[in-house]
């Protein structure tokens, strides 16, 4: 796991903030970490960035443990520390104030948010994960008091509350931490593109088991959590190469740009000369 530090610490990080200081927003780098982490005076948001692995987060209110990957969303309860372990990895980070949490639940169906089993769950939502981008951009322009800012954070409490659902059946099957390392070496120093079973051959796991315990682990199917990698991937290319985005769609496993670009979209909220313009 490459666990370096006790306790989450960042090594790098900006802040932003609203001027009443009940929302704020950092972008942060982490090293990874086993042991307590300290009880914060909000509700933590974070969306994974890049980098990630296995994550364990328990205390009285929350009960988190899987893969926390790049798209992936997690909570932190308030006011609640505990004992865990995470990766290294990059994170973009919602902290909101109780006070302002409140009124946002209120304005919920039924204005209630069942926070234990939302903090105890992965959330893989498109829409969240590009609600909390648009909110930092929003934040670097024009600071996180705008009318924009007030009906992102709504859409994020409304899509966390959605998301909120009992786990599933087979989520007790799930790939162990090192069985999860192997893995995500063997995608990476391989090349080409992969099919189920090669991905189970390296576990010594039948095809349909292996894709059973991958979802329950990752929260995806093995093809959708290739397919992030790649984007991922892509992602990095347009902001730190000199690559055509033809050439960077090829290596992302496109021959056609138009649909490359339209899954570029999907992934991160923006087309791909827009990612490398803002990058």
């Amino acid at each position: 796991m490459g666990v370096e530090t006790i306790g989450p610490h960042p090594q790098a990080q900006s802040l932003r903030e609203s001027r009443r200081g009940d929302v704020i927003m950092a972008r942060a780098r982490y090293d990874g970490y086993v042991g307590a982490y300290p009880a914060l005076p909000f509700l933590g948001v974070y969306l994974c960035l890049e980098g990630g692995g296995q994550l364990v987060r328990r205390n009285a209110s929350q009960n988190l443990e899987g893969a926390f990957l790049p798209g992936r969303v997690g909570l932190g309860a308030v006011g609640v520390g505990g004992e865990g372990h995470g990766p290294r990895m990059d994170l973009l980070a919602l902290g909101i104030a109780p006070a302002r949490l409140s009124a946002l639940v209120a304005e919920l169906p039924g204005q209630r948010l069942d926070l234990e089993a939302a903090a105890s769950a992965f959330h893989d939502d498109p829409l969240l994960a590009a609600s909390l981008r648009a909110m930092w951009q929003e934040g670097g322009e024009h600071g996180l008091s705008s009318a924009f800012v007030d009906h992102a954070l709504a859409v994020v409490l409304h899509r966390i509350a959605a998301g909120v659902r009992s786990v599933p059946p087979g989520a007790r099957h799930r790939l162990t931490g090192r069985q999860m390392e192997r893995l995500t070496g063997f995608i990476e120093a391989s090349g080409a593109d992969l099919s189920v079973a090669q991905l189970a051959a390296v576990l010594d796991l039948s095809p349909n088991h292996f894709s059973r315990c991958f979802r329950a682990t990752t929260g995806l199917p093995p093809y959708a959590f290739l397919t992030r990698r790649r984007l991922d991937e892509a992602a990095r290319l347009l902001t730190g190469t000199s690559l055509s985005i033809t050439e960077i769609a090829a290596l992302s496993g496109y021959a056609n740009p138009s649909q490359f670009a339209s899954a570029f979209r999907r992934h991160t909220g923006a087309s791909p000369s827009a990612w490398r313009r803002e990058g």
